[in-house]
């Protein structure tokens, strides 16, 4: 063939514009069996590991999205972020999981879309409490006490609370049809709280779930600049003393529920990315 030939194949094939890949929405959990259901609904699974962290790639109602587990504790979640974010630059960051039941009038599974989340062990610890002080950050960046979520998602999250056709749950001999609504997240490294800490966080704090990843999430997004939501359906009643056990029997009946609005959400989110 004559060089001259070879030469405008080659322009051609240059200028032929490819596919361009959307971006991905990264879905985060702490443990497996909070993002069992979404793994559960993904088309054209993709394994991968990126620095040791392993991830799941797929698709969920035709948005490509990539979900992975931060581990317990406010230190890897904020790794994983990081990690994650350099490898995918997702257009947003959707975590869910569960959270202990501070406000008494929650019942297991009732979920709660973050309006606010903040670091309940992070200021002063005075006679009167704690007294909650800005975030510092890398080089001078300060960050507000208390987190909100990126204003579109968590309008979204309410629009999809709307008409999501909440499941019932049955657990302790009743049942009830879980409700889903805006509140406070407490984050910390507490597992267990002793009787001061529960007062605090409920009367004081006004926590509605109490729980060990948001606030760093909120934080490491909103310093990468990437938009934004915390999902936690409510788990064990937060009661003073080790909170092992009832972890264990309302956890995964928490998880499913927090996982179960989480793909409500995807689904509209990816009709609105559609259009």
């Amino acid at each position: 063939m004559k060089r001259w030939l070879w030469a405008a194949l080659a322009a051609l094939a240059c200028a032929t514009p490819r596919p361009i890949e959307p971006r991905v929405t990264l879905l985060l959990g702490a443990v497996p069996w909070e993002v069992a259901p979404l793994e559960q609904a993904l088309i054209g699974v993709q394994k991968g590991n990126v620095d040791g962290i392993a991830y799941t790639r797929g698709w969920l109602s035709g948005m490509l999205v990539v979900i992975s587990l931060t581990g317990v504790g406010k230190t890897n979640t904020g790794l994983v972020v990081g990690v994650l974010y350099n490898e995918f630059r997702p257009r947003r960051v959707i975590f869910t999981g569960t959270g202990a039941r501070v406000d008494p009038g929650l019942e297991p599974g009732d979920v709660i879309v973050a309006q606010q989340v903040f670091f309940h062990d992070a200021g002063n610890l005075t006679e009167d409490g704690m007294q909650l002080l800005p975030v510092f950050g890398p080089g001078e960046r300060r960050a507000d006490p208390v987190f909100a979520p990126d204003p579109e998602l968590f309008s979204a999250a309410l629009q999809a609370a709307e008409s999501y056709a909440a499941p019932e749950v049955s657990v302790d001999g009743t049942s009830h049809r879980v409700r889903v609504r805006a509140g406070r997240i407490a984050t910390g490294d507490l597992f267990g709280v002793n009787r001061w800490k529960l007062a605090e966080l409920r009367e004081k704090l006004r926590a509605d779930l109490l729980e060990m990843e948001g606030a760093s999430l909120a934080q490491s997004c909103q310093t990468l600049g990437v938009p934004w939501l915390l999902i936690r359906a409510g788990s064990d009643p937060l009661r003073a003393g080790d909170a092992s056990a009832d972890y264990l029997k309302y956890g995964p009946i928490a998880a499913r529920q927090a996982a179960l609005f989480t793909l409500q959400l995807v689904e509209q989110l990816a009709r609105s990315d559609a259009r």
